[in-house]
């Protein structure tokens, strides 16, 4: 049944970011990869969407820990390949940082005035 109802109150919109296992490696892998010069490589990512979300997630990640980020992908064996850089010369976060401590989240937009 449809029912709609006057109310007194409006809820606010608020948005708690979870660290999910796979941001959290990709944390891991950029800081190593920017500390240690290390490269990685994601298996099994296919071409088209699951590519595309996966390097934004790699980019974003990388944005906000301060580093330069190169990402190449394999389309014969489907594996994304990716190193990073620290844009300052040093590392930002310091090894051993938690993605939640390095500002990392899934459900956080930013709106932009027109």
């Amino acid at each position: 049944m449809f029912n709609i109802q006057k109310v007194d109150h409006f809820p606010e919109i608020t948005r708690e970011g979870r660290v999910s296992e796979e941001l959290q490696a990709i944390v891991d892998c950029l800081t190593a990869s920017a500390t240690n010069g290390e490269r990685f490589c994601i298996e099994g990512i296919e071409a088209g969407n699951a590519y595309n979300s996966m390097q934004q997630r790699i980019r974003a990640q990388a944005k906000k820990l301060g580093y330069k980020v190169i990402i190449r992908f394999d389309k014969n064996e489907n594996k994304l390949y990716f190193k990073a850089t620290s844009a300052t010369g040093s590392a930002k976060v310091p090894t051993g940082v938690v993605a939640s401590d390095a500002g990392a989240t899934t459900a956080k937009r930013t709106a932009k005035a027109s």
